[in-house]
């Protein structure tokens, strides 16, 4: 009887070793696994997985390269422009977004706008850069000085960009830059 004792007790301990070797291969499997996963996202969100040759075929066929041929017309030649055009259009935020009471008597008196500015010169950003604090301060004036009325109309937000646009231009000739931008974009338009 007492030799049973022992065979059971020694039965339970060599249960327990190989239970916790399952348990360490299953750890381990998942540590793998884990890390895997984690290179696999990085080259995915790093852009390894990316079409890279296909884009710059695109590039190359729009502006006539690759193809070799020649026709001489002059649509042929208005669209290579054009698709040069829009291939050098960089976008830059003015940031951070323009916080700033506004006037009315309606209760909406809070306003926040987040701007970009586009242009296909990368001179005028740097001058743009140079002049930000100029350039924050005639905005905020210009925003400052609308009406609610005339905001929350799509006529009224277009107007206002054409402002804008107007005036960081003037303020770029002012300080001597070569050119302006060419557009402004809302990125945020949020009113209360």
């Amino acid at each position: 009887m007492a030799d049973e004792d022992l065979d059971l007790d020694g039965g339970e301990e060599e249960e327990a070793p190989k239970s916790s070797k399952k348990m360490m291969i299953i750890i381990i499997a998942g540590i793998v696994l884990l890390i895997i996963v984690g290179v696999v996202g990085g080259m995915f969100f790093g852009g390894f997985f990316d079409d890279e040759p296909a884009a710059t075929e695109t590039s190359q066929s729009a502006n006539g390269e690759s193809d070799g041929e020649s026709d001489g017309d002059s649509d042929s030649s208005d669209l290579e422009e054009a698709s040069e055009d829009m291939a050098k259009i960089s976008y830059w935020p003015l940031e951070p977004a323009f916080v700033l009471n506004f006037e009315g008597k309606s209760k909406a008196r809070f306003m926040q706008i987040g701007l970009e500015v586009s242009t296909t010169n990368e001179k005028s950003y740097a001058a743009v850069k140079k002049h930000l604090p100029v350039i924050r301060n005639e905005i905020v004036l210009l925003l400052s000085g609308q009406k609610y009325e005339e905001m929350v109309t799509p006529e009224g937000k277009e107007q206002l960009r054409t402002e804008l646009i107007e005036t960081v231009n003037i303020i770029l000739k002012q300080h001597k830059a070569k050119k302006g931008i060419d557009n402004i974009y809302f990125t945020s338009f949020v009113m209360q």
